[in-house]
């Protein structure tokens, strides 16, 4: 993966209606130019530096609830999904006995409106030992199926399991992917170069979940972004409901942070030069 830029660096330089726009990546003792002029001018709608989003895998029950707490608070979500899966409505039992039950094609045509829908392979294979026809036969028929039941195009890739391979990111490029989430946390707020190649910034069951989350509201660093994964099952089987609330009203309040899907952050840093 390639490494991020130093702790504080130009992103990129643009005039913009006669002002010179610059955009920067650094802590909080480094965010004034020479001069004095502040830097608070980010790639993100209303010119914002953060940006919080959610990448949720399965196409499980509980997110329904889930979309109806994204939508309480104005937050957004990507959902990636298994379109096999779902067709033959899927399930299996969790550590706790807790039946788990895969959302069914007609249940989810309206669900996710306003959010995102992501490719998470058509059967949730492990593709360590797949050969390039399977990798490319799992990541394209399930965009196909995918963009004929919602009727929209299928712009990202969730790999299933913790395994990513170089193959694996060639193919979600053949594929017509425009980026790639992968399963490794780096619990970092720094946006990958390589859309491709995005790492977790979390997982939702982390201990220090509130305070990874804490520390993204309090940063300085421009572009930061907030990434949350994990699986809607998880918040009934944790009872995790009422904290992952207090976090979503929390995230809300915040002035500075943009609320978007995976989709938006990348086409946000396209254009600002970030992501190539």
């Amino acid at each position: 993966m390639r490494a991020g830029p130093p702790a504080f660096c130009v992103l990129r330089k643009m005039g913009i209606a006669g002002q010179e726009r610059l955009w920067y990546n650094g802590d909080s003792q480094s965010q004034k130019l020479q001069g004095g002029i502040p830097v608070n001018i980010g790639p993100f709608p209303g010119g914002k530096t953060k940006a919080f989003t959610l990448s949720y895998d399965d196409g499980v029950l509980q997110d329904v609830r889930f979309v109806e707490l994204l939508n309480r608070y104005g937050l957004k979500g990507t959902f990636n999904l298994n379109s096999e899966l779902m067709q033959q409505q899927f399930q299996w039992t969790h550590e706790s006995g807790m039946v788990v039950k895969r959302l069914p094609p007609e249940a989810v045509l309206h669900l996710y409106d306003g959010h995102e829908v992501a490719s998470h392979t058509l059967t949730h294979p492990y593709l360590d030992t797949a050969g390039e026809g399977e990798i490319l036969w799992q990541m394209g028929q399930d965009k196909a199926n995918l963009e004929q039941l919602f009727g929209r195009e299928i712009a990202g890739f969730a790999a299933p399991f913790d395994f990513y391979s170089p193959l694996m990111a060639d193919c979600a490029r053949r594929c017509g992917f425009a980026y790639a989430r992968i399963s490794e946390v780096s619990y970092s707020y720094l946006p990958p170069h390589d859309p491709y190649y995005w790492t977790a910034g979390i997982f939702h069951l982390e201990a220090d979940l509130e305070d990874f989350v804490e520390g993204f509201l309090e940063t300085d660093a421009c572009p930061a972004v907030c990434q949350i994964v994990g699986h809607t099952y998880d918040l009934d089987a944790e009872n995790l409901w009422d904290k992952m609330e207090d976090l979503f009203r929390r995230v809300s309040q915040a002035p500075d942070v943009a609320f978007l899907t995976h989709i938006d952050i990348v086409r946000c840093l396209q254009a600002a030069g970030w992501m190539h």
